[in-house]
Parts: C-alpha cells; sequence; structure tokens
C-alpha cells in the first residue's frame, strides 16, 4: 500500500530504489512487491525502468466511484469554485465520526488537505455536519468531545448550529486575538523535525482553538472570514458531504458573489448525492 501510494503522488514515476528510500523498505523486499504488483497490472514500467500506476487499477477506480458517487461531479465543483473564488477546496465525506477528504483543488500537496486524511467530528470541523441533526442527536455529540465542553463552551456552539442552519452554510475567521499566535505556531511547526502526523493533530488542534464563527454576522465580517463550509445534503436531508473553502482574497468578494458561487456548486452536486 506505500508503494502504491508513493507512485500516487508520483505522476513521472519512481524507480525501484527510490520507491525503496521512500517507503523505508530493503530494496530487495521493494523489487519483489514491484513484480507481484505488475503482474497483476497494478504498477508498470517504464522503459527507463521507473514505475508507474497500472491500469488494473481502473476496477478500484470503478468502485469507489459506486460508493462515493461525487468524485467525478465533485471535480467539477471544486475547479469551479476554485477558479471562480480564488480559494483552495477540499471536500470531503461525512461519515458517523469523521471527516473524510476525498478530493482538493488549490492546497498544493500539503498534508493538511491531503486526499484520504481523516478528521473527527468534533468542533469546530463538525459543527456544518451536525448543524441539521436534531436536539438529542446534538446534545450526545457536544458530551462525547474532550477534553468536556463547558456549559458556556456547549451553548456557544449551540448558537453556531442555530446560525448554520439559518445560513445554510458555515463561516469561520482567526480571531483578531489568535491570528498572530497562529501564525507563529504555524512557523513553529514548519521549523521542528517533526513527524508528519504528529505535525497534522498539532495543526488541527491549533486551529480549533484559534478559529472563531462569523457565520451570523457575515455580513460585515466578510472580509477578515478564512473559511467557508457548505454542506451537500444527502436524500435524508442531512449533510452527507462539505466543501471546504480556503478564501485566498475575500476583500474583493461580495456576500452576493459567494452565495451564488455556493448556489451553483451545490446545483452541480445535488443529482450526484445517494
Amino acid at each position: 500500500m506505500d508503494v502504491l501510494a508513493a507512485l500516487a503522488d508520483s505522476p513521472a514515476g519512481r524507480t525501484s530504489a527510490e520507491l525503496a528510500k521512500l517507503c523505508g523498505i530493503s530494496t530487495s523486499t521493494c523489487a519483489l512487491l514491484l513484480t507481484e504488483l505488475e503482474q497483476g497490472s497494478w504498477v508498470a514500467r517504464h522503459p527507463d525502468r521507473r514505475y508507474v500506476l497500472g491500469a488494473g487499477l481502473f476496477k478500484l477506480v470503478n468502485g469507489l466511484r459506486a460508493q462515493f458517487p461525487l468524485l467525478d461531479r465533485g471535480r467539477e465543483a471544486l475547479t469551479f469554485l476554485h477558479r471562480t473564488l480564488g480559494a483552495g477546496c477540499s471536500m470531503s465525506r461525512i461519515g458517523d465520526r469523521h471527516l473524510t477528504t476525498v478530493d482538493a483543488v488549490g492546497h498544493g500537496t500539503d498534508g493538511e488537505h491531503a486526499v484520504g486524511q481523516r478528521f473527527p467530528i468534533d468542533p469546530p470541523f463538525g459543527l456544518v455536519a451536525m448543524a441539521w441533526r436534531d436536539d438529542d442527536a446534538v446534545d450526545a455529540w457536544l458530551r462525547r468531545v474532550r477534553p468536556r465542553l463547558t456549559e458556556t463552551d456547549a451553548a456557544q456552539h449551540r448558537r453556531v448550529l442555530a446560525d448554520i442552519r439559518n445560513r445554510g452554510y458555515g463561516a469561520w475567521r482567526f480571531g483578531d486575538a489568535h491570528a498572530a499566535l497562529h501564525d507563529r505556531l504555524a512557523a513553529v511547526l514548519a521549523s521542528v523535525d517533526t513527524s508528519e502526523q504528529v505535525a497534522r493533530q498539532l495543526s488541527t488542534l491549533m486551529t480549533m482553538v484559534t478559529l472563531e464563527s462569523v457565520t451570523g454576522v457575515l455580513e460585515s465580517k466578510l472580509a477578515s472570514t478564512e473559511f467557508v463550509v457548505l454542506p451537500i445534503f444527502g436524500r435524508d436531508g442531512q449533510p452527507a458531504y462539505q466543501i471546504e473553502i480556503h478564501l485566498a482574497r475575500p476583500e474583493t468578494l461580495t456576500l452576493s458573489d459567494l452565495d451564488a458561487a455556493l448556489s451553483h456548486a451545490r446545483q452541480l452536486l445535488a443529482a450526484a448525492v445517494v
């Protein structure tokens, strides 16, 4: 799996020695793996001895399309939002306990938005996913957050959930008191020699404690808005997917332009959701 993942991130291909180094395995083990994968057409070898993903994986692709019907149409919506809003966009599938990133456009190759990345449905990441749930489901969700929320924090999250329902989507920014802290911590993470998983977890925690919702006051806070999260509803009336939009130049954006872009993206995806 590590070999296939490495090739997925290397469109130009990799040699057997390069793959062995990337995956932390011996060259002999890597050679044996590649031989097995090539026999199944899961990888293919070019004349220059570089390996790439093979046509045998199309069966998996078709299976994923059946399970995740938004894969094709989702890329169209993400590309539209990226071009229209000048934003980095990602799409996540909403599960019972996690959000799973299924595609991203405009984020580069940073691990924070890597396809396949999972986030627990905790505030603030799960607020849009939970906004249309009933009171009992929301109460149970808030009780399982760790560390335990104070009554004040829980009440604030309920107010944000109401704002999201009223607006139809969520919007957040880094608070004035926290923006400098976020930038400094991001710089520290970039300079510390730590594992990708630890860095990602610290970055996630940092985001949780520095974001503040501006959903209910977006008319006056759009210029400072950093993130917008758009729910894509399933047939049960609950969000089945969500699109996370990292606005790059909100100072040139009007609320009517944003609403129009989000409405069009939702229309692109509505018929594909099962």
